[in-house]
């Protein structure tokens, strides 16, 4: 069954996102605004089925450029056990910047990290 259209009105698809991430209303309709229609549902949907509780680069979604980070971020992964960004405190902000880095660099995709699209946020 599909769902009415004003189910994905934009402060609709807002609301749907503040209640996972508990952003204020305002900023999720901000954040989806820039966005396609298919690209806000896209999202929220995303959001919905992955337990998303904090912003991510909507760019992540683009299935031409999803399997490219996921293969990124695996490889930070193995860096990030092999000690290659430290240990403790700060080791999550070098991992981002190694994977933003790699993906400009290697692949041309400008990918906004999580503190990035979350900047309330406090990450290690």
């Amino acid at each position: 069954m599909q769902e009415p259209a004003e189910s994905n009105s934009l402060n609709a698809l807002a609301m749907r996102l503040r209640r996972l991430t508990s952003v204020p209303p305002l900023m999720c309709v901000e954040f989806l605004r820039p966005l396609s229609e298919h690209e806000r549902i896209r999202y929220v949907e995303y959001a919905e089925s992955s337990g998303l509780s904090l912003f991510i680069d909507p760019i992540e979604l683009d299935p031409e450029i999803m399997p490219v980070v996921a293969a990124v971020r695996e490889r930070a992964g193995r860096l990030r056990d092999d000690g290659q960004f430290g240990r403790g405190m700060g080791t999550g902000g070098r991992l981002h910047a190694w994977m933003k880095g790699e993906l400009a660099q290697q692949h041309g995709i400008q990918w906004r990290t999580p503190p990035e699209m979350n900047p309330g946020v406090a990450f290690d």
